[in-house]
């Protein structure tokens, strides 16, 4: 039986929570006008039903919902499953750490090493023609240039089609070789799956007799239009579909693929209409594939209801490359944060420089570019996770944006034992790695600050989004002094400070 219910909000106010692409529209106050739809996910990326307020109250909804912010008012219609309301947390970090505590769920511990080390992923640097030999060029070319390894993506490309998925032996003589390569260069491997299938591939009639797929009301294979074509879905209520798709994943692993990038997923593929093996929604088959990736130690999801606190990499949709504060630079930050207080504490920012292919942004503009990959290598420097894709360190990158990359890199492996301190203490309790300046210091008006953020509550991260800015202008929070880790000054707290900022410096302070 669906419900409605309505909070009016208090003065001064503000709510997180919800759809993680809406970070920029957060958070909701009095003056917001805001809806989102959430019987069916169509945002490209995780949501859930947890709302955290700066005064101490959480709304959680575990089922569908149509939320509609307006006139200091959220109301809820057309809501299903359990729905609590509670208050009297004081401020925001209590709100969030009694609704995880009480609703957040994990099934094992984070795999530190896809958080400690870089990520890179072979989408920009080989496109849809992945082939052995290109994979372990951009491979060896990170190792020789100095930069760290960590886990290698294998992107869409690599197989016969979409559900045969088998390396396509022209591009891929050795597959079990390339593994061991990459193994011995220092990288675990993960690989991408979607669950579409073509009517070409080979298991597909099998599979469509053994009611795999997501049927239309008249019986036939519903067939999904997608970005890359019309395919078959895969019903993952249907033990035949699942058992299918784990053979797949634990085929590769025998060759030494060690985790999947479980992309797509998401619940704009289903309709409520569809014929499945056991009664299910649009979101619930968006949730069984997330939870089908938290069977595996090393996975990410881009699309996600629900799975608050798995232990997950998640990622936000592709951004472009572009400094917009929706679906470039500027997007990151916000983003990130509406992540978190969604609780999906191991996130990452997508690829440094943006993760859409398109004419506007190639190999040759690199310099024309340089700026924004300085700065976006950055942003990504100091979040729960990031992910190269982009070849900064070599090629027809400039000597700066090497050297950026290269830094930005090694920052984080310098920082490898503070991360570890944050992921222990979000394990303990589902504290946020990365959280909005409100979360550690409440009542000193940083309520709508989204442009940066806490690195635990060590470090304050105040990274440039904006093109031609070198300088930052921010007020440091009070009860602490801080050192601006660029050079060294220290500034007491509760001041507002001017600081330099060029292309080549990440704005960031250390809390004494």
């Amino acid at each position: 039986m669906k419900q409605s219910f309505s909070v009016e909000m208090e003065k001064g106010e503000k709510w997180w929570g919800g759809a993680v692409m809406h970070g920029v529209d957060m958070p909701l106050g009095e003056e917001s006008l805001y809806q989102l739809d959430n019987r069916v996910n169509k945002t490209y990326n995780q949501t859930n039903g947890l709302f955290t307020s700066t005064h101490g109250r959480y709304i959680y909804i575990e089922g569908e919902y149509i939320l509609k912010a307006e006139n200091g008012v959220l109301s809820f219609t057309d809501v299903t499953g359990v729905t609590e309301i509670a208050e009297g947390f004081s401020t925001l970090r209590g709100a969030f750490l009694a609704a995880c505590k009480k609703y957040a769920k994990r099934s094992r511990k984070m795999k530190k090493s896809l958080l400690l080390r870089p990520q890179y992923c072979t989408w920009m640097f080989c496109g849809q023609n992945q082939t052995q030999e290109g994979i372990l060029q951009y491979a060896r070319g990170i190792v020789e240039s100095g930069m760290p390894a960590g886990l290698m993506m294998i992107d869409d490309g690599w197989s016969y089609d979409y559900g045969d998925w088998r390396f396509v032996a022209e591009k891929f003589p050795n597959p079990k070789k390339l593994m061991a390569e990459l193994h011995a260069l220092g990288f675990e491997i993960m690989i991408w799956l979607v669950p579409f299938i073509n009517q070409t591939a080979p298991e597909y009639q099998r599979l469509s007799e053994e009611k795999a797929f997501v049927r239309e009301k008249d019986g036939s294979v519903a067939m999904r239009e997608w970005w890359s074509g019309k395919s078959a879905v895969f019903d993952l209520t249907s033990p035949a579909a699942r058992k299918y798709i784990k053979s797949v994943m634990d085929g590769l692993r025998e060759i030494g693929v060690d985790g999947f990038k479980f992309d797509a997923g998401d619940a704009e593929y289903y309709t409520h209409d569809d014929v499945t093996c056991a009664p299910t929604t649009p979101n619930g088959q968006s949730l069984l594939w997330a939870q089908l990736a938290a069977e595996y130690e090393i996975s990410e999801l881009r699309a996600c209801c629900g799975m608050m606190g798995e232990a997950v990499v998640q990622r936000l949709c592709d951004k472009r490359s572009n400094w917009d504060d929706r679906e470039g630079l500027g997007a990151l930050v916000p983003g990130m944060l509406q992540a978190s207080m969604s609780g999906y504490a191991y996130c990452c920012g997508d690829m440094i420089g943006g993760g859409q292919i398109n004419p506007a942004f190639r190999i040759h503009s690199y310099e024309e570019q340089e700026e924004l990959l300085l700065r976006a290598c950055q942003t990504a420097a100091l979040m729960p996770c990031m992910q190269f894709s982009y070849e900064l360190w070599r090629g027809n990158a400039t000597e700066t944006t090497r050297q950026a990359a290269k830094k930005a890199a090694h920052m984080r492996i310098q920082l490898a034992d503070y991360f570890r301190e944050t992921i222990d203490r979000c394990e303990e309790n589902f504290e946020p790695i990365m959280r909005p300046l409100e979360y550690d210091f409440p009542c000193q008006s940083y309520e709508s600050i989204i442009d940066c953020f806490m690195l635990g509550e060590k470090y304050l991260v105040a990274p440039i989004s904006t093109r031609h800015t070198t300088k930052r202008t921010l007020r440091l929070p009070a009860g602490a002094q801080w050192r601006y880790v660029p050079d060294g000054n220290i500034y007491e707290g509760g001041v507002q400070v001017e600081i330099d900022a060029p292309y080549d410096v990440l704005p960031w302070f250390e809390r004494l």
